[in-house]
């Protein structure tokens, strides 16, 4: 099936669907419908649903490979339609049922997402109603062939069913041995239990662990707690890991804040000789006041950087002169720290050598019977499958079960008689064994023993508590850097998107000032044209129009005639100058200067308040404030 083309497998699945549909119809028939149960009309027809669903998805896989993105959504969305009614159905079976369609449908909405994604994005087809997609045609991997050899005349094929009688009567006899065996089982995991909540209760074997020698039962069971969940960590192992990974973060944050710092005096270098090469005519920002924000946050990660260190230097330096100590947190060592369990030199009570024998003794018959136990139980549960009295069922007929019955149970009568024996001879060695460790307790003085250990494990607790400390310390530390170079990763991107910015607008400026210069190195080149000499015809002298206007205005008023002359330079209009003889310079060349830009996109107008704000780029708060000196870096 692996290596089935997609549309195959949808053609199968499609006839898989239909196959059983069948069996779903046949269900509801008259003939059949009180012969099964509900559950499977509805396993069934899920079933049937779901196959649909399933040759839909196989086909969208078809449609993918040929790039036919339209169809392919069509078809997946028919296809997640359908398993909502699916699932509905699945809810009729069981829950394990609804569980196990999760996979199937988030594999289906992935599969619809993507398609949809890139159709927007990149195919843009229009895609058709799932009616206007070609049906999926069934297809079967085998041919129907007519059976052979089915004569069955001389055969009887009914010999292996089972009268009601005979099915009700072993199931009888079946609850019977279940109780049976139910009952055994119990009795014998009670006596388990009763057997290690005494133990438990009594403190063995640990007690004579600790007698024999270095045992973890001297360690107070907080203390011994605590030292396990540091075990489970790795110990001071642990603390290592935790300050290796520390090491690699701070290195990665060095090595982005020196591309930061790359990035911006890269910058200021390539300012600095284009303002060398073009001198005043440069007219763009200086560096120094546009990336002084950036020189000032790299300022502060450094400074940032500078305190963690001094930080992670004491921390280290704590770690170094508590190495050993956290490396001997462990409950052998630790016992080995504390007071010996040993018998009194003068005793006033038992003998301390009988009250061990005895008790060890018992331990020892109450470890054989636990053993026994797991015996008796694997007999209870081999006997039990071998018990098949079906035959004898069917001989006996229905008239003699019971006595059937009684004498088949009898085979576990002595199996009862075993269990019976257990569980009495284990209450017996478990109130042997309280009374010996009550005795053992008073001649050993496991309480002040216990005493002398709480207070000989102070030096532990403290090693605990500092290497608590540390972790907590290191903890911090590591989500320190991992925040940390996040943040210096964003402001390296930040200075490089600076930085490629300021290099596109040089080269735009580098190019208008090239032009401009080639503009006035071709004008001057240029040589002046001819001047041709013309024979003028002779003329009458003319006045000046502002002579005639004094005339005329000194005729109309005599009084003024004899008073200050007439200022004729109100009347004046650009008009009025003499035209200019001959070629004429443009105005800028008179004073040395460049010709005017055909536009000057980097002469920002001036701008007051918030328009000011508003009008400037990202970064041009920066260019109100003082140069920022890199050279410092």
């Amino acid at each position: 099936m692996d290596k089935k083309s997609p549309g195959t497998l949808a053609r199968l699945a499609k006839q898989a669907g239909n196959m059983y549909s069948e069996v779903s119809a046949v269900f509801n028939e008259p003939a059949v419908v009180q012969h099964f149960e509900r559950s499977w009309v509805a396993h069934t027809k899920m079933k049937a649903s779901l196959y649909d669903v399933i040759a839909l998805m196989d086909q969208a896989k078809q449609y993918n490979s040929e790039t036919k993105v339209a169809q392919e959504i069509a078809t997946l969305s028919e296809a997640f339609v359908r398993m909502q009614s699916v699932k509905g159905l699945a809810k009729a079976v069981s829950s394990e049922m609804v569980e196990s369609l999760k996979p199937q449908e988030e594999v289906l909405t992935l599969a619809l997402t993507k398609a949809q994604k890139d159709n927007n994005t990149v195919y843009l087809e229009r895609v058709p109603a799932f009616a206007d997609v070609p049906a999926i045609q069934p297809a079967v991997l085998v041919k129907a062939a007519p059976p052979t050899n089915l004569d069955a005349s001389t055969e009887n094929l009914f010999s292996g069913l089972i009268p009601d009688s005979s099915a009700k009567a072993l199931s009888k006899y079946t609850d019977m041995v279940d109780s049976i065996s139910r009952e055994q089982l119990t009795k014998l995991a009670d006596a388990t239990d009763a057997a290690r909540i005494t133990l438990k209760q009594a403190e063995l074997p640990e007690l004579l662990e600790a007698l024999d020698g270095v045992s973890s039962a001297a360690v107070p069971e907080g203390l011994l707690r605590e030292i396990e969940e540091v075990n489970s960590i790795g110990g001071a192992q642990h603390l290592q890991e935790i300050l290796t990974e520390m090491g690699e973060l701070r290195r990665h944050v060095e090595a982005d804040l020196s591309g930061c710092q790359s990035a911006l005096d890269e910058e200021a270098q390539a300012d600095a000789a284009a303002r060398s090469q073009y001198g005043d005519e440069w007219r763009m920002p200086t560096s120094a006041t546009l990336a002084k924000h950036y020189w000032e946050k790299l300022h502060s990660y450094r400074s940032t950087m500078a305190q963690a260190g001094d930080s992670d230097g004491k921390v280290i330096q704590r770690l170094r002169d508590h190495e050993a100590a956290f490396a001997a947190l462990s409950p052998d060592t630790a016992a080995n720290q504390l007071p010996r369990l040993q018998a009194p030199l003068v005793s006033t009570g038992a003998d301390p050598a009988v009250v061990v024998a005895s008790l060890r003794r018992n331990m020892e018959a109450l470890n054989q019977l636990s053993n026994d136990r797991a015996g008796l139980e694997d007999r209870l549960k081999e006997l039990k499958g071998r018990d098949n009295i079906l035959p004898k069922l069917m001989s006996a007929g229905s008239a003699n079960t019971d006595t059937l019955f009684d004498r088949e149970l009898r085979k576990y009568d002595s199996l009862k008689a075993d269990v019976a024996a257990n569980v009495g001879r284990n209450a017996e060695l478990l109130a042997a064994i309280s009374r010996d460790a009550q005795a053992f307790k008073a001649v050993f003085e496991v309480q002040a023993w216990r005493a002398a250990c709480e207070g000989a494990a102070g030096g532990i607790r403290t090693t605990l508590k500092v290497y608590k400390e540390v972790l907590d310390h290191l903890s911090e530390g590591l989500r320190f850097y991992m925040s940390l170079q996040e943040a210096v990763k964003q402001h390296q991107q930040q200075c490089s998107d600076y930085a490629y910015t300021r290099a596109i607008q040089r080269d735009d400026m580098r190019q208008d000032l090239d032009r401009r210069r080639r503009e006035v190195r071709e004008h001057k080149a240029a040589p002046p044209p001819a001047v041709q000499h013309h024979q003028l015809p002779p003329q009458q002298p003319q006045q000046h129009p502002n002579v005639q206007q004094q005339m005329t205005y000194m005729s109309l008023n005599p009084s003024h005639s004899a008073g200050a002359p007439y200022s004729p330079h109100p009347m004046q209009t650009p008009h009025s100058a003499p035209a200019p003889q001959g070629p004429q310079a443009p105005a800028y060349m008179s004073y040395g200067g460049a010709p005017p830009p055909a536009h000057t996109p980097y002469q920002q107008p001036q701008y007051s308040g918030q328009q000011q704000q508003q009008q400037q780029p990202a970064y041009g708060g920066y260019q109100q404030q003082q140069g920022y000196p890199p050279a410092a870096y």
